[in-house]
């Protein structure tokens, strides 16, 4: 028998429930958003963008398109009206003292930020990822614009649930009624590529199901073939890439997204890996009730992201936390060659215990082991300074070709600029460095960088830099970046020394495991 729907109904943005009992008819009439919303954003920009921000955060049922001709015009209409409002305010800025730009200014920036909610909200897939990372950078548009595409990391409109149980009818032949003793048709989050749903086996033991939107993957495909996302997703990424290589490189892992049964591989690798992790919780994958669209594994309850910090914790809980992320993301990759691509907030749940579970691996990257310890020479040539070494590495990498000539300068600086965290053996203070300081610093002050190469391997390293960045400049703790560094490179975590896995061997299963499973995360 299918569930009932939850009676009172929750916000799509932060899944709290909305009480309109007290509200007036005007009030739930209104063009302005929710009650908490209001709180959360503020009175952002005009009544246009907050009936925008409504419209979009409760539009549910829309078919997300999937033509490339159609997805191509959603980011041109983006870049079109952006560019067209800051012509018309150049104008007037020739008539208007300080004041008046500052105000212009803001405003244009809540209005491109609605405007890519909208969008990206509507387009999902590889678009949304691009307004996701965008709101990592909190200097690109003001603080009410920040606010406003802020909303793409936590939640998205959701699809309804006849399409939910065709997902589940394409996967198993069955509703899911038939596949868990419950089954909540109200999803408890939704985002770029998939919603999620809460449920509860046979046996009783709760579950999180991930479901995929219809669609997404032809969306996805039809984003990579446009020259303009391409450009787009270049720019977002600040550097030139040699073209073919970074397609093949986005391709890749965004196609990867699209299928959960590779999700659950990664996933299993991960919860190997960290299951007797004193503070990393990886949820345990469910894999009868997995298909290409479908992902069941544990739920685990407790706070988001910024509901965990608006307990105003400790510093020495933010200081566990901080080591988490830092375990999880960096160690990940320096010890095991793994990669977990997606660090923003809406990952992440904080438990009683002061445990943290991570969430979504569909976007992993795996490192072999000559291409692993390329970039770690790189880094420890960075924490002693060793600028010969920088140069002897570039080509190795990738940032250049045999024989190319380049600015030794700008290279140097881009190195420093990317390791800043390991260029001195103290702790580093991430709240003195936030990410808009990085960037102002590399793109606004040093333009000769953006002449520079990236290695395609490199760009969700890039990713992971500034959204790690971010994050842990919110929770505020300094971090010992050279000393975990350096323990990393030795082959331990020093604040795990009970690990029961043999780190070398580790490795080199992890290499068979990828390499079998999964062809396409090799390294070239």
């Amino acid at each position: 028998m299918r569930s009932s729907r939850v009676s009172s109904p929750k916000c799509l943005a932060c899944s709290k429930k909305i009480d309109r009992t007290d509200m007036s008819q005007d009030e739930k009439d209104s063009t302005w958003l929710p009650p908490h919303l209001r709180e959360l954003l503020g009175d952002v920009g005009s009544e246009k963008s907050r009936h925008v921000i409504k419209e979009t955060l409760e539009s549910t049922g829309k078919k997300i398109k999937t033509g490339r001709m159609g997805r191509a015009f959603g980011l041109s209409k983006v870049a079109l009206r952006g560019g067209s409002r800051w012509l018309v305010d150049k104008a007037r800025d020739s008539f208007s003292n300080e004041e008046e730009k500052q105000a212009r200014s803001e405003q244009r920036g809540v209005e491109i930020a609605t405007q890519m909610l909208k969008t990206f909200s509507e387009m999902r897939g590889a678009a949304m990822k691009i307004g996701q990372m965008l709101s990592y950078l909190d200097d690109m548009l003001p603080p009410e614009g920040q606010k406003i595409l802020a909303l793409l990391q936590r939640d998205a409109a959701p699809m309804p649930y006849e399409k939910v149980t065709a997902q589940f009818q394409r996967d198993f032949g069955k509703p899911p009624e038939d596949l868990y003793q419950h089954f909540e048709p109200t999803p408890i989050a939704a985002a770029s590529i998939g919603q999620v749903h809460k449920a509860i086996l046979h046996d009783g033991t709760p579950v999180a199901v991930k479901v995929q939107y219809p669609g997404i993957k032809e969306a996805m495909e039809a984003d990579l073939k446009n020259a303009k996302f391409l450009g787009l997703f270049q720019q977002v990424m600040f550097f030139r890439t040699d073209t073919k290589a970074i397609m093949n490189e986005i391709q890749e892992r965004l196609i990867d997204e699209c299928n959960y049964l590779k999700e659950a591989e990664y996933q299993q690798i991960f919860y190997d890996r960290f299951q007797e992790h004193p503070s990393i919780v990886v949820p345990q994958v469910h894999h009868d009730l997995c298909g290409e669209h479908i992902l069941t594994t544990t739920f685990h309850d407790g706070l988001g992201f910024y509901e965990w910090l608006a307990t105003d914790p400790s510093q020495d809980a933010r200081e566990r936390v901080t080591k988490s992320f830092y375990r999880f993301y960096l160690g990940s990759f320096y010890l095991d060659g793994l990669f977990h691509c997606d660090p923003h907030p809406g990952n992440y749940t904080f438990l009683e215990d002061g445990r943290i579970v991570f969430f979504d691996y569909g976007c992993t990257r795996h490192f072999e082991e000559s291409r692993r310890q390329l970039w770690i020479e790189l880094c420890k040539a960075a924490m002693r300074d060793d600028r010969e070494t920088f140069h002897k590495l570039a080509v190795p990498i990738g940032f250049f070709q045999e024989g190319q000539s380049y600015d030794r300068e700008a290279f140097e600086g881009l190195i420093q600029y990317l390791y800043k965290p390991y260029l001195k053996d103290e702790p580093f203070d991430f709240r003195a460095h936030p990410p808009r300081d990085t960037f102002r610093e590399m793109f606004v002050e040093n333009a000769n960088l953006f002449k520079l190469n990236m290695p395609a391997d490199a760009v969700f390293l890039n990713r992971i830099g500034f959204g790690l960045v971010s994050l842990l400049s919110e929770i505020g703790s300094p971090l010992h970046c050279t000393h975990y560094a350096s323990s990393y490179f030795e082959g331990f975590d020093p604040d795990w020394p009970d690990d029961p896995h043999c780190v070398n061997a580790n490795v080199k299963e992890i290499d068979k495991k990828m390499t079998t499973s999964s062809p396409s995360t090799k390294s070239s």
